[in-house]
Parts: structure tokens; sequence; C-alpha cells
């Protein structure tokens, strides 16, 4: 299992239309693909930075997520709703 947080800064203005994008994609994800433990969208402190937290089972359960119609369908809906690139960071899960 694996996780990565990855923060995405928004244009002004664009604050509630990334964050309606986010609600639904997080319901979307949840109920649809089995391999994804947890998609949750959240905000900082910083009313233009945004957080998904996203857990998988494995490799295949993110590529199968990034294959999803549902996020072929929202990454154009975003592109003049983002200001720059995602940066993501990857967790691994310690094992004992």
């Amino acid at each position: 299992m694996f996780a990565q947080i990855v923060t995405v800064r928004v244009k002004p203005g664009k604050e509630m239309e990334f964050a309606a994008v986010g609600r639904t994609m997080s319901g979307v994800v949840e109920a649809n693909e089995p391999g994804t433990v947890v998609y949750k969208l959240f905000r900082t402190e910083d009313p233009l930075e945004f957080i998904m937290i996203e857990i998988y089972e494995n490799e295949a359960a993110l590529q199968a997520h990034r294959d999803t119609p549902h996020v072929a369908a929202v990454l154009p809906r975003l592109g003049g709703v983002v200001d720059g690139a995602p940066q993501v960071q990857r967790l691994h899960e310690v094992e004992l």
C-alpha cells in the first residue's frame, strides 16, 4: 500500500469550481475504484491551495485510477482552474 499527497494551487476566483470538482471526484473514485482506499480533498490555510490525499492498494490500482473515464473527463475541465503543475509527494507504507 502507498499514498500520494497531491498539492494543487488554483487560480484566484476558481476555488469553488475546483472544490466542487474535487468533491465530486472523491465520491466517484471511492464508489467505483476498489483498489483506491482513500481519495479525499482538503484545503490548507491558503485559500488557493488544496491537498488531495490518495491511498492505493498497489501500483495497479493507481494505474486503473488513471485509466478511468471519470479521470479522463475531469482533466480537461481543470486546465483553466489550476495554477501550475500539481506537486506529488509519494509515501511508502512502513512495514515492520
